[in-house]
């Protein structure tokens, strides 16, 4: 798993806002059942003082500082179970005041180990979900959201097969890609008319793909060419369009949607093909919609796209009625 790493640091970044916030809380209960039952935080006090001076007071004599810390655990587990007493008088429990971590396995520090801690990659998926969802309509188009009723069940003349029957297994080889996603998850190539599912499935892939925490960098083909144009002839944000370019090159699954509307321009082509050569040379997977049949890939761009598109994808041929027409008359 490749992390981005500027959402690594905030994830990292949130776990310590967490943890102050955790630590801020605390000391105001600290001072509210001070205020309730002085009693406590004379206990609190002695509890933090008695240990250093016993030890310091045994080392100075020179003498064995069993016997010493004996009695000061004595004296500690006494003051200790007073000291729940008094707060379960005070309807509370008897650690109500004890400083737990956030997280058990790393205490907090955002590492088990040497490792990312669970805790932390947890937080990253989140950000990842919520930068996914500000280009992706991943809250309305998820694999549950699915709606298999608006496939004929009629058999195509062509294939043999219904619409539904295809977009069945479709959608069973798309749930599989993104249960078993990892780095070496092959790349499917989604190629039929408009309006079948394409973006909407691999947009149901994003989702999914993105909440077991891997990176997801989507955008249509245009954009992707329009910001390689923008680092190579300065005609915009060139910031900005070195970080999309970076994100597409580094992302864990790069989906490229409605390749085949930019235009076929020497440029254009070497663009997409320098960002699909060298994902598959990093075997970094990808999702390729197109609305062009593989045998026409040949006249849109060069035998070398043709060449990476038809031998590396793994295709998922759509048909059928156009589905965002049948919507629009449901409604």
């Amino acid at each position: 798993m490749a992390y981005d790493k500027k959402l690594l640091a905030a994830a990292r970044r949130e776990l310590e806002r967490e943890r102050t916030a955790h630590t801020e809380e605390l000391e105001a209960r600290r001072r509210e059942i001070y205020t309730r039952e002085p009693r406590i935080r004379a206990i609190d006090r002695e509890l933090s003082t008695t240990a250093a001076s016993v030890l310091r007071a045994a080392m100075e004599s020179g003498g064995d500082p069993t016997a010493a810390i004996e009695k000061l655990r004595d004296r500690n587990l006494g003051l200790q179970e007073e000291r729940g007493d008094l707060l379960r008088q005070l309807g509370l429990p008897a650690d109500y005041l004890t400083d737990k971590p956030l997280c058990s396995k790393c205490g907090d520090t955002g590492y088990a180990g040497s490792a990312t801690c669970e805790c932390v990659k947890a937080r990253y998926a989140k950000l990842l979900k919520e930068q996914l969802s500000s280009v992706l309509p991943i809250a309305d188009q998820n694999f549950s959201k699915f709606d298999m009723s608006f496939y004929s069940t009629r058999p195509d003349g062509r294939s043999g097969i219904s619409p539904r029957e295809n977009m069945e297994y479709n959608l069973g080889e798309c749930k599989a890609y993104a249960a078993k996603f990892g780095k070496d998850s092959p790349n499917l190539l989604l190629f039929g008319s408009t309006g079948l599912g394409k973006t909407f499935l691999s947009t149901c892939i994003a989702e999914a793909v993105s909440a077991r925490g891997f990176s997801v960098a989507y955008d249509t083909a245009i954009n992707i060419v329009a910001a390689y144009e923008t680092i190579k002839f300065g005609s915009g944000d060139g910031e900005a369009a070195a970080e999309r370019a970076a994100r597409y090159e580094r992302a864990d699954l790069l989906i490229i949607d409605d390749m085949g509307t930019e235009m076929g321009t020497a440029f254009t082509v070497s663009a997409l093909y320098n960002l699909i050569n060298n994902r598959l040379m990093a075997k970094r997977p990808m999702i390729i919609n197109t609305n062009l049949l593989p045998e026409t890939l040949s006249e849109k761009y060069s035998p070398a796209v043709a060449s990476r598109l038809l031998g590396e994808f793994l295709p998922l041929r759509f048909f059928g009625d156009d589905i965002r027409l049948l919507k629009m008359r449901r409604t």
